[in-house]
Parts: structure tokens; C-alpha cells; sequence
């Protein structure tokens, strides 16, 4: 009840807000940076399955999925899991990553993508960005070498392609060292006609919802080694699936996202049908992991219903992220007529754009009215910090603190 309460009061100063937009002639919703891919035939599949519970443990539906995901990556093998944290947590294991190994990551990253290697006491190097694609700069990663380093997590950020892609390669395999790829923002992005997440070892992808494909939470690691697919397997045979709890909830967002980020009428609609199933929504990152916490469902494989609607937001994946070429394009436009540098397209690499990154100047980024104001979108402000959202300085990474400090992202589906 308290729930409902709450949600009709910010209901009514919604609907306010929206005749005063209205009576001014400013647009009633701008463009979400998140579950634009949703469609309702997303939420036909959540209905279906949340009036079917009897189907939500069968294996069919995602060893369909994990075969899909496989051949439309151009991967021998694919697992699938309730997060791309999980799947990072799946690729330590399989590569047999101990503790006090050294493993680089980029000083420009999410909070859960450390705590995978914390967990399990895998030790962190934090290595600087290049402000081209906001990947690992590859001359600084050379200098900080040792004998106890083991691995090096690169990441291809905002749909971009590393711009040093091929070197950190080259890098890793004239030093011994495994290579995994962070494609959580990239899934379907190219390099040399190669779907990212094929030139490392082993590979990591999110359907979150504020990625590239959605099924609200969702991970998918992929390998092309025999060996490590092995060890893959033997960590997904260990994982537990959710319980029927979480997985309630789950489909339930799916039908809260639609209504709210993406229906046509979301400016009313989705007060509605926040009123309704509010109360059953996911926060994507916990207080527990903010605070370096391994939470209670951590590590769990997919069940079907989400499996189910990888299946579906795979069918659709191209042409959304074709739609968001085509709006980079106009953002690139935009850049040149205002003096901003555009994000750096690598030679022979297709990006896809989960959101178009520019460096603003830092009171733009302190306050984004201008940006409702003269272009009618929020853009996002990944990153707030180096080890977003938790406010942590990293040393010794001054790229990775301008990006903070400047960097916002523009939506790329309207």
C-alpha cells in the first residue's frame, strides 16, 4: 500500500509536470538510455510465461538461445547467466585465475566488474584510457608487466571498438597472458568483418537493461577454446538457477520497462503501470555490490522465460543496432557544427553505438539542462566516477579522470 501511495503522488506531479510541457510546446518524454529495444511482443512473451510457470526450468529454450547466441557471434561455444558479472565470474573460473594473480583492468569501469575478480581475490592492476574509444591505452599497459600478471580485461565501451584492440592482442600473447574481452556494451560491434569478443580468450556480454539487447538482467560468455569452454561448463553446472521469486519479478520489468521507456504513450501509461507493478522492480546493481559485497543471488545460470526473450531481443538485435548507426550519424553532425571531437571509429571496425560518447566541457556535464533545452534528450553521464557509481579514485589514470569529469553519452534509439 505504502508503495501505491507513493507512486499515485509522483503520478500526479508527473501528470502536472506534463500539461505544463504541454501548454509550453516542450515534448512530453524524451528518448530513454535504457530498454529501447523492448517492443510488445517482449511483453506477449512475459505474459505468456508468467501465466506458465510449470515451463519457467526447462532446458529447451535455452540451450535454443545459447546455440543462437553462438552461431550469430560466429563462436564455438556460449553459456548464459542472470548477469554479465556472472558471466565475467564464469570467465576467472575457466581461467583458472588465482588468488594474488594479476589481472589489468581499465580505471574506467563498473563497480561489478572488479568485484567478479575481488570476490575470488584475484589481484587488480588499473591501467589508464585512451580518450579515443575509452578503451586500455596499450603503451601504458606494457610498463606495468610483472611476472605474477596473469590476464588483462579489455573493454570495447559504448558500442565502440577499442582503439588499441589488435595490440593489447599482440600484447598479451608475446607476455603469455589470457585476454578477456568486456563486449557489455558492444555485442554486435566488428572488427575485420569479426564480431567483437573472438580475438581474446574468452568473452562476456549483457542483456541489462541498459544494454545493448535486453532481457532486464542477462550475461552471455562465449569462448572458442575446447579447454576453457570445459571449464565454462563445469561453472554453469555449478550455478543454481533463481528462484521463482526473482524470476516473478523479472518478467514483471519487462512489462514496467515497456510501458515506461518505450510505449508511445509512456508519458501517462507508465505511471499506470508503475502504480500496478512497482513494487516488483530490479535495481540492476545492489547497495551489497556498491560496497564490494558478494549478494546472496549472485552467480546463477538463466532459466527459460529469460531465455525466452534473449531469443526474441536476438531476432531484433541488427536492426536496432543499424538504428543506431544511422543516429550516431546525425550526432557526428553535431559534433562538427558545435567543435566537439567525435568518438573514434577504429579502421576496418563497426561500431554500434549503445550511446554516443562526447567530451563536454565540465559544467555541462554538472548540469545537463542545456542539453533538454537546445537538443530535447538527457543524455547519461557514464561514468560519474572511475568505479562507477561508487566514489573511487584510481591512481595514476589522469584519461580516465577527464572522461569522468567530461564525458557524457548521447541516446541512440528514439
Amino acid at each position: 500500500m505504502k508503495h501505491r501511495a507513493k507512486s499515485i503522488f509522483y503520478m500526479s506531479k508527473n501528470q502536472v509536470r506534463n500539461l505544463l510541457n504541454a501548454l509550453s510546446g516542450r515534448p512530453l518524454k524524451v528518448p530513454s538510455l535504457g530498454s529501447m529495444t523492448l517492443d510488445q511482443d517482449d511483453v506477449d512473451i512475459a505474459r505468456t510465461y508468467l501465466q506458465n510457470k510449470s515451463s519457467w526450468f526447462e532446458p529447451k529454450v535455452v540451450l535454443e538461445y545459447e546455440d543462437m547466441f553462438a552461431r550469430w557471434n560466429a563462436s564455438k561455444y556460449a553459456f548464459v547467466f542472470m548477469g554479465a558479472r556472472v558471466a565475467l565470474s564464469a570467465a576467472i573460473y575457466a581461467l583458472e585465475l588465482q588468488p594474488e594473480d594479476e589481472v589489468f583492468l581499465p580505471g574506467y569501469t563498473c563497480v561489478v566488474v572488479p568485484n567478479a575478480f575481488e570476490y575470488v581475490g584475484v589481484k587488480i592492476v588499473y591501467s589508464d584510457i585512451e580518450l579515443d574509444t575509452y578503451g586500455l591505452d596499450a603503451e601504458q599497459l606494457e610498463s606495468k608487466i610483472t611476472s605474477k600478471t596473469k590476464a588483462i580485461l579489455l573493454q570495447h565501451l559504448y558500442g565502440l571498438v577499442c582503439r588499441d584492440y589488435e595490440k593489447i592482442i599482440g600484447l598479451a600473447k608475446r607476455y603469455n597472458l589470457r585476454v578477456i574481452e568486456d563486449c557489455a556494451h558492444a555485442t554486435g560491434a566488428e572488427y575485420k568483418g569479426l564480431k567483437v569478443g573472438n580475438l581474446g580468450d574468452i568473452a562476456f556480454y549483457s542483456s541489462e537493461q541498459s544494454k545493448v539487447f535486453n532481457t532486464i538482467q542477462g550475461g552471455v560468455a562465449v569462448t572458442n577454446d575446447d579447454n576453457i569452454a570445459k571449464k565454462l561448463r563445469e561453472f554453469y553446472n555449478q550455478a543454481p538457477y533463481p528462484d521463482s521469486t526473482l524470476i516473478d519479478k523479472q518478467l514483471h520489468n519487462v512489462i514496467l520497462n515497456y510501458y515506461q521507456f518505450k510505449h508511445p504513450q509512456r508519458w501517462w501509461l507508465g505511471d499506470l503501470v508503475n502504480i500496478i507493478y512497482g513494487h516488483k522492480r530490479i535495481i540492476s546493481t545492489t547497495c551489497e555490490e556498491e560496497r564490494g559485497i558478494c549478494p546472496a543471488h549472485y552467480g546463477q545460470k538463466m532459466p527459460a522465460p529469460i531465455a525466452a526473450l534473449g531469443i526474441n531481443q536476438l531476432k531484433k538485435i541488427d536492426k536496432y543496432n543499424e538504428i543506431r548507426r544511422q543516429t550516431a550519424a546525425s550526432w557526428d553532425k553535431w559534433c562538427d557544427v558545435s567543435g566537439y571531437k567525435k568518438p573514434l571509429v577504429v579502421e576496418h571496425s563497426i561500431p554500434i553505438y549503445l550511446r554516443y560518447p562526447v567530451l563536454v566541457e565540465p559544467e555541462k556535464k554538472n548540469n545537463l539542462r542545456w542539453a533538454i533545452k537546445e537538443l530535447g534528450i538527457n543524455p547519461g553521464v557514464w561514468f560519474v566516477s572511475q568505479i562507477h557509481p561508487v566514489d573511487k579514485t584510481v591512481d595514476n589514470c589522469p584519461n580516465a579522470e577527464v572522461a569522468v569529469k567530461q564525458c557524457i553519452n548521447f541516446p541512440c534509439i528514439f
